[in-house]
């Protein structure tokens, strides 16, 4: 099937005109689509492209096999339209993998509505704080949260959305002290980090077209958002917080925004999957429920209400 991805991969190349635009059609990284097409061309043992300055253009060869390799992919896209047609409802095993800092506010609500509803899939839901390539313990959907862009790998990685960050601390930790107006006034200040574990700390701000690094020994680490939280509230020290989560804290002057002109990278959920053809129709279901979350006029983070379905009181059960 590596080899059949690879020829649609080829094929899209062709049709649309290039690596750019089945870049954007395919939703994987440039990088990638070059790379597959290489090994494809290594393969095959000759090249399928002409390389110019003005693009890429099909040798002989390459129109050969685009010619060959036409029929093969469209048998392939008819078969999975009929399968997909024979499934349209979702069944099956559905295996999702999500980060634990935004399971209780979202995914575990979201999934256990999505049980409710969809009874015939069986869904196992487990929690990491690692960057996992699906295929590599047969995951369906997962769902990762990144302050920097994910490296480049050979997976579908789908923006979600991006959760905005303020820097926060109790009145206590700037007790006798100015508020910081300037990043340089956050030096000596006690700094708490949220992430894994890691041996170079520091929060990336910027203010307008203003950038500016700030490196710091923490206090305390976590990737428990609970945790960070906590630890600002009793004062531990300053953190980069999700807006979302400390925003009524800091509305009702329990919480103090530092430095409210300069912003921290925002964190951005990503749903990953090896190819679109790998999702089943339970995977696709989920993760339409994942999105509509999203478009709803709402705030996105806050906790979702959970699916509550009508009961009979028990007294009308004992009746029965």
């Amino acid at each position: 099937m590596r080899n059949l991805d690879d020829l649609y991969l080829f094929r899209k190349v062709v049709d649309l005109g290039g690596v750019s635009a089945a870049s954007r059609e395919l939703r994987i990284p440039k990088s990638t689509v070059t790379r597959r097409i290489a090994l494809l061309e290594a393969r095959l043992g000759s090249p399928l492209f002409h390389r110019s300055a003005q693009g890429l253009t099909l040798t002989n060869f390459g129109q050969e096999c685009h010619l060959r390799s036409a029929a093969l992919v469209d048998d392939a896209d008819r078969l999975f339209e009929f399968v997909d047609r024979r499934r349209e409802e979702p069944n099956g095993f559905l295996h999702v993998i999500y980060p634990a800092t935004i399971g209780t506010a979202l995914i575990e609500p979201l999934a256990a509505d999505f049980a409710l509803l969809q009874p015939q899939v069986q869904l196992h839901l487990e929690a990491s704080t690692e960057l996992i390539d699906p295929r590599s313990i047969s995951a369906d959907l997962v769902f990762h949260f990144a302050f920097n862009p994910l490296p480049d790998a050979d997976f579908i990685a789908r923006k979600l959305y991006e959760n905005p960050f303020v820097l926060v601390a109790h009145p206590g930790v700037l007790k006798g002290r100015r508020l910081p107006e300037e990043p340089q006034a956050l030096q000596g200040l006690p700094c708490l980090g949220f992430g894994p574990k890691s041996s170079h700390w520091n929060w990336r701000l910027h203010k307008g077209d203003r950038n500016y690094t700030h490196g710091f020994e923490p206090a305390l680490t976590t990737f428990q958002l609970s945790a960070l939280v906590t630890a600002v509230r009793h004062s531990a020290g300053i953190a980069s917080a999700p807006l979302s989560v400390v925003g009524k804290e800091i509305s009702d002057g329990a919480l103090l925004r530092v430095l409210p002109d300069w912003n921290p990278l925002p964190a951005v959920l990503y749903a990953i999957y090896p190819n679109r053809r790998s999702l089943t129709t339970a995977a696709w279901r989920f993760l339409e429920v994942v999105q509509k979350h999203f478009r709803t006029p709402h705030p996105p983070m806050t906790p979702y209400p959970p699916y509550a379905p009508a009961r009979r009181s028990a007294q009308n059960s004992a009746r029965e």
